[in-house]
């Protein structure tokens, strides 16, 4: 009985795919964006202290943080508010006080970008190196037609047109013949 034949996905799904995963992580940036806004728009000291960690041994985000420097660190951040600092003054001060440790996320700047780009270059890159092997392993695995020009036997010598008992009378002949010779 001769074996089916797998179709292969055609190069046009796989670009589909492709496409749609570099679209679906480019834009995660922006629809973070619109969350930060929104959020600032209705609590602007919760925007700052949710893009923030505690510098103490916790490591909460600020804004959920409720330890004795969290707490004092959401303090210091309405009074700045209150002041009149604007959210980047204030967390220049706060970077410039405990580092750049405190950002819950670097700033997409210099060296810092490959944070930012890395785990997306990464990931296309794990999955076109899959899609190649996976192709390749589709392609060896499929059977060539009978009678096809180029048409290869089966893994056992036999021409394109064996059956499965054939195929297991050679996986027998071959295992008995490799018996004897391990006897001797």
């Amino acid at each position: 009985m001769p074996r089916p034949i797998v179709s292969r996905p055609a190069p046009a799904f796989a670009a589909a795919v492709a496409l749609a995963f570099l679209l679906s992580g480019a834009l995660a940036p922006v629809s973070a964006l619109a969350n930060e806004s929104a959020s600032g728009k209705k609590d602007p000291a919760r925007a700052i202290t949710s893009q923030l960690i505690c510098p103490c041994s916790c490591g909460e985000i600020l804004s959920g943080c409720t330890c004795e420097t969290g707490k004092a660190m959401q303090g210091y951040v309405d009074r700045e508010i209150k002041a009149g600092k604007s959210k980047d003054q204030i967390e220049a001060s706060l970077v410039n006080q405990y580092g750049e440790v405190i950002l819950g996320a670097p700033k997409a700047k210099g060296f810092n970008l490959l944070v930012w780009v890395a785990p997306f270059l990464a990931t296309a890159l794990g999955f076109l190196i899959a899609s190649v092997v996976l192709l390749r392993w589709v392609r060896r695995r499929a059977p060539a037609m009978p009678g096809a020009p180029g048409a290869a036997g089966s893994d056992f010598g036999a021409g394109p047109s064996t059956t499965a008992e054939q195929d297991l009378d050679a996986l027998r002949e071959r295992a008995e013949a490799e018996l004897k010779r391990f006897k001797e």
